[in-house]
């Protein structure tokens, strides 16, 4: 993933990141900008790292001071690896390539694999739990940002909700004892499987009936988080697994907890990760609530998004820059899912619908509403191929989570933190797939035809025997 790094500025240190995508990625004042600057001299929208035939150009945007690539002035121009962007007090570098610090090779237990992403100060990983002989998943703060006072009970809570949960798709957390700055960590299982998201363009191109199935699912994930409290909060894409399932189905998962959304949320900044921006509800669009959101009601419209791509193909709101996704969650309401696909049952297309209204209070999230709906929907996944976490061969979970205290602190993090910003427009996905049969395509079928040529075949007959009969009278 390309970056641009601040070197001289009052964004010194910072590193944003340059999505490759068919948007621009905006650099500037506004706070609408992907890439915001904290800078006098700098233009509201000044510059914009652009992929050009495969290439990555700077090109500026009528901006009053200009902008320069290495010391020259230019209007549009070619970006090098290391390449410097000057925008009015602040100097950039241009990184072609920017890997997250590869992980340490051990936590407390739990042997890492790779770097799944980096948001904010948190790291995930994927990661071998001897002690439970599987694999799990690692949530790691970096070096010094430890969360305390507020966010750390938040995070407390949350654990404490992952004990009462037993949920076939949810993985809990198997380290119960998140406490203090030398354990700023969770330890999840997993059942390992590949992101939703790295797999979304071949599920659309999957039958509907097993679309069916994984909304299904999803939505049994989302009145499941809807009781617990701690773990209540917005859906997206980023935090969906997809595995296997029992005959030939599919299988989504999720982790209980995820500590960038929870962090996101206690500083009200969940708008700005770009994983987020196609489902976020209006409420959190803005970061300027002034009373705490109803978690429930937001999930509820964030999960209703998510089902509403995967049996539509589209995102609910439409493509677009990130700014302009946000005001429609603000201010359009969805064209009905069954308007798009018209096999989606009305029932459900009716749900959805409701789970997407502005108003928070008038979103369903209980079971009364959710579990006639869940009952009627007949994917290729049924409940019957959903298979629960299979007990470690040398014991049971608790017996786990003892041999993980015992291991001893952990160890501090050696690697620079990179503090990458990822509040523009998510990467898009493009869908191999045309559009999908309307209510209208299917309006005008055979039988449709059939009828308006009949009536224009017997109309002109008509017509040519009352002329035949002038004629000859």
């Amino acid at each position: 993933m390309p970056v641009l790094r601040v070197r001289k500025g009052k964004n010194e240190g910072e590193a944003f990141a340059v999505f490759s995508r068919k948007a621009p990625t905006v650099l500037g004042r506004s706070e609408d900008a992907e890439i915001c600057l904290d800078d006098n001299r700098c233009s509201r929208k000044h510059a914009q790292a652009i992929l050009v035939s495969g290439s990555w150009h700077i090109e500026d945007l009528g901006s009053s001071n200009g902008t320069q690539l290495n010391g020259e002035k230019v209007d549009r121009s070619p970006l090098r690896d290391q390449s410097t962007v000057q925008i009015g007090n602040t100097l950039l570098v241009f990184e072609e390539t920017e890997n997250l610090p590869p992980p340490r090779r051990e936590i407390h237990g739990s042997r890492l694999l790779d770097t799944l992403r980096e948001e904010g100060c948190v790291f995930v990983y994927n990661a071998f739990q001897a002690a439970l002989d599987r694999q799990v998943r690692v949530d790691l703060f970096a070096e010094g940002q430890a969360p305390e006072g507020e966010l750390l009970d938040r995070i407390l809570a949350a654990v404490e909700s992952t004990s009462k949960l037993k949920h076939d798709l949810i993985d809990a957390a198997v380290y119960p004892n998140f406490s203090d700055g030398s354990r700023s960590y969770l330890v999840h299982r997993s059942r390992g499987g590949t992101p939703l998201e790295a797999e979304f363009d071949s599920i659309l191109a999957e039958p509907l009936d097993t679309r069916l199935g994984l909304v299904r699912q999803l939505l049994s994930i989302t009145l499941t988080r809807c009781e617990l409290p701690g773990i209540c909060y917005p859906l997206s894409l980023a935090q969906l697994q997809i595995q296997p399932g029992g005959g030939g189905g599919r299988t989504l998962s999720c982790a209980a907890l995820e500590l960038p959304t929870l962090v996101s949320i206690h500083d009200n900044a969940l708008h700005h990760l770009g994983a987020y921006t196609d489902y976020l509800p209006p409420e959190l669009t803005t970061g300027e609530n002034s009373e705490a959101p109803a978690l429930d009601k937001a999930l509820a419209y964030s999960a209703a998004a998510l089902a509403y791509y995967l049996l539509t193909g589209a995102p609910v709101m439409g493509e677009g820059e990130a700014s302009e996704i946000l005001e429609k969650h603000r201010e359009l309401k969805p064209a009905p899912a069954n308007l798009i696909e018209a096999d989606i049952p009305e029932n459900l297309s009716d749900l959805l619908g409701e789970m997407l209204e502005k108003d928070p209070a008038a979103r369903p999230s209980t079971a009364d509403r959710l579990d006639p709906v869940l009952s009627s929907i007949r994917g290729a996944a049924e409940e019957g191929e959903l298979h629960g976490d299979p007990e470690p061969a040398d014991g049971h979970p608790g017996e786990a989570a003892e041999q993980l205290q015992a291991s001893g602190p952990l160890p501090p993090l050696t690697q620079p933190r990179l503090d990458l910003k990822t509040s523009g427009p998510r990467p898009l996905m493009e869908s191999t797939q045309g559009p999908r049969p309307s209510l209208l395509k299917n309006f005008f079928s055979l039988p449709f035809w059939a009828a308006l040529w009949a009536a224009l075949f017997w109309g002109s007959s008509k017509v040519a025997e009352i002329l035949f009969t002038a004629f000859n009278s």
